[in-house]
C-alpha cells in the first residue's frame, strides 16, 4: 500500500513512517523542513517530498505526491499552544484547503489524527456518538475540520478515519507534556517535581501505542468516522505518575496541589475501546 503520510518530521510521523516500512508499505512522506528531513532515520527508505501548507500553490497536490493509495494527516502547527486563536484563523484554513485539493484530484482514503479535547469537558467513558463539544481553539478546528471533510463526503467519494488520540505518556519530539517535564525534572536532580492535585482520572498511551493504532485504523476500510484512539483504562494521574517513579527506581517527590486543576480538562475522562476492538485495535 501507498501511503502519504503528512507532519513526517514530528515525533509521531517518525513512529508511524518507521512502522509503515516495517510492515511493507510505500511510504510518500512530507514535511516542510527538507533540510531537517534528511537527518530522520528514515529518510533513505521513504520518497521525501517537501511542502509547506502555509505556502501559495497552484498544482494539482494529489499528482505531486505520486498519487498515494490513503494518506495519515499529522501535520498541525502551534501543538504546545491549545489556545491560541490561530488554530482557527489561520491553521484551519490552510489544513482545508490542503486536504480538499488531495481529495478533488482523487485522494481516496484518510486518516487525519484528531484529540480527545474534542470531547470538551464531558466527565466519564467518552464514545464516539457523544456529542463534540470542544472548549479550546486548537481541538474546536480539528473539530471544524472533521465537520469541513464530512460535508465534503457529499460529493466527493472517499473514506475518512479520524482517531482521536487521548493523553500520551511518554516523550514526542518537540512536544511539551506531563512526562517531558517530570523527566526534565529528573535530569536536574530536582529533590521534587511540581503538579496538581493529581486526582485527574485519565486514560494514557505511550508514542508507540498510539503510532501503532493509528496505523491499525489508517490501512483497514471496515470501520470509518471517529475512531477513539485509547487504552480504555482510567488510571489516577498520581498514581500513574507514582508507579512510573517506583518502576524506574525515580527519588523525586510529588509537590501535589502547587498548580491549580486546568479548566479545560474533566476531573475524569477516558475513551470507549469498543469501536476500537472491532478492528482488533486492543493494546
Amino acid at each position: 500500500m501507498k501511503i502519504l503520510v503528512s507532519g513526517a518530521g514530528g515525533g509521531l510521523g517518525h513512529l508511524i513512517i518507521e512502522q509503515l516500512l516495517i510492515e511493507g508499505h510505500t511510504v510518500i512522506a512530507t514535511s516542510r523542513n527538507a533540510e531537517k528531513a534528511k537527518a530522520l532515520p528514515f529518510y533513505s527508505k521513504v520518497t521525501y517530498l517537501p511542502f509547506d501548507i502555509n505556502a501559495e500553490y497552484n498544482i494539482n497536490l494529489f499528482d505531486f505526491f505520486h498519487r498515494p493509495d490513503a494518506m495519515i494527516h499529522l501535520a498541525w502547527d502551534k501543538l504546545n499552544e491549545y489556545k491560541n486563536e490561530v488554530h482557527l484563523t489561520d491553521i484551519l484554513p490552510k489544513h482545508k484547503a490542503f486536504l480538499h485539493n488531495l481529495i478533488e484530484n482523487g485522494l481516496k482514503d484518510i486518516t487525519c489524527v484528531g484529540t480527545c479535547y474534542e470531547y470538551g469537558l464531558q466527565e466519564g467513558e467518552l464514545k464516539e456518538d457523544m456529542a463534540s463539544l470542544p472548549m479550546m481553539p486548537y481541538p474546536q478546528a480539528k473539530n471544524l475540520l472533521r465537520i469541513f471533510l464530512e460535508e465534503l463526503q457529499t460529493t466527493h467519494a472517499f473514506q475518512l478515519k479520524w482517531p482521536r488520540v487521548f493523553y500520551v505518556f511518554g516523550a514526542i519530539k518537540e512536544r511539551k507534556n506531563l512526562y517531558t517535564l517530570l523527566m526534565d525534572a529528573i535530569s536536574r536532580g530536582d529533590a521534587q517535581f511540581n503538579m496538581s492535585g493529581g486526582e485527574q482520572i485519565r486514560d494514557f498511551l505511550s508514542p508507540e501505542e498510539i503510532a501503532n493504532i493509528i496505523i491499525k485504523i489508517a490501512i483497514q476500510n471496515k470501520l470509518v468516522g471517529i475512531v477513539n484512539c485509547c487504552s480504555g483504562k482510567p488510571i489516577k494521574l498520581k498514581t500513574k505518575i507514582e508507579d512510573f517513579l517506583k518502576e524506574n527506581n525515580y527519588r523525586i517527590q510529588l509537590n501535589l496541589g502547587h498548580y491549580p486543576y486546568p479548566d479545560y480538562e474533566p476531573m475524569e475522562t477516558w475513551g470507549s475501546v469498543k469501536k476500537l476492538r472491532t478492528i482488533g485495535g486492543k493494546i
